[in-house]
């Protein structure tokens, strides 16, 4: 039987997951309206954050860690993470809605096989509370070390290689680091609960919190600038649930279901990632992706668009 509690913390994590998808979609445009034949830098970011297009991609984003930080302080990390992963179809629907296009056939197919492979993850783990505020300096020496490598290895392997390859490590970099971001929130949220204002602003997982969440939009932005969103996508959405579902039940001791449960759970997990990278290669996502197609197709759709016999350039 669902608590309104957990019910209320499964609405707060679907409406967190469209603020990433507003956030990815407006952020991609605005990486768009730049050259892109320039390399990321800071002197970039300075120039995107003053356009309109990416502040709003920010406000989704801000609503969206606002929301998430709710859900955790009402649900658990395991259960509430996996829901995030619903930025995808939504991403897909917000660029339809931006960009006047509509889902194909096979991407409602693949939302539902990604909506049911999450429903089974979260269902057949069934999660149970845990005990973040507990946990010994030891612990989040070791736990942390182990994650902040994984974060820095991926995006040291984003600097080599082709652009795709470079993308999609950017993109797994920046989702391991809003993954444990939530994580750290999690802990700072049961600090407010246990000891109020004073307890969030004197315990180290909120700075750390901020910190990594700071990293995690910078890697993300790199990542949009690089290469395209089918690329950098999976990365930042099964990134973060796998690095929150690890902290919840190896640090933070939440409890799940154990034998045929696990079958179930592993289903549902490929389930959603089958339903993640269809949904990372649908058509409608072309339309984020205009600089990444072959300029003569480009040209040749454009001479195709003109009446017969004129001449691209001439009127």
């Amino acid at each position: 039987m669902v608590s309104a509690d957990e019910a209320l913390s499964f609405l707060c994590a679907a409406a967190a997951a469209f603020g990433n998808a507003v956030a990815n979609v407006m952020q991609r445009k605005a990486s768009l309206e730049q050259d892109p034949n320039r390399g990321f830098s800071a002197r970039l970011l300075l120039e995107l954050v003053r356009t309109p297009t990416w502040i709003l991609g920010f406000s989704g984003m801000v609503a969206s860690f606002l929301l998430q930080a709710v859900a955790l302080g009402l649900g658990q990390l395991s259960a509430v993470e996996p829901i995030i992963t619903l930025e995808v179809p939504l991403t897909l629907l917000v660029a339809g809605r931006v960009f006047g296009q509509r889902l194909g056939r096979g991407d409602w197919v693949a939302i539902f096989l990604m909506t049911g492979g999450m429903i089974a993850l979260v269902g057949s783990l069934d999660p149970r509370p845990g005990d973040e505020t507990h946990v010994t300096s030891f612990t989040y020496l070791v736990a942390g070390s182990a994650t902040t490598a994984t974060i820095l290895s991926l995006v040291l392997a984003g600097r080599r290689g082709h652009r795709i390859w470079r993308t999609a490590c950017l993109g797994a970099a920046a989702g391991a680091s809003f993954g444990f971001t939530a994580t750290l929130i999690k802990e700072t949220v049961a600090q407010l609960s246990a000891a109020g204002v004073v307890g969030m602003v004197t315990t180290w997982q909120t700075y750390a919190a901020i910190g990594f969440g700071l990293l995690g939009v910078v890697v993300m932005q790199a990542a949009l600038h690089t290469g395209p969103l089918i690329a950098a996508q999976p990365g930042f959405t099964l990134m973060d649930p796998i690095v929150s579902v690890l902290w919840g039940v190896l640090v933070y001791n939440e409890q799940t279901r154990t034998g045929g449960w696990l079958a179930l759970a592993t289903g549902g997990t490929v389930l959603l990632g089958i339903g993640v990278v269809r949904l990372a290669h649908s058509p409608l996502l072309a339309t984020l992706n205009e600089d990444d197609r072959n300029p003569g197709d480009v040209l040749n759709r454009r001479e195709d668009e003109l009446p017969h016999g004129s001449v691209p350039g001439t009127s």
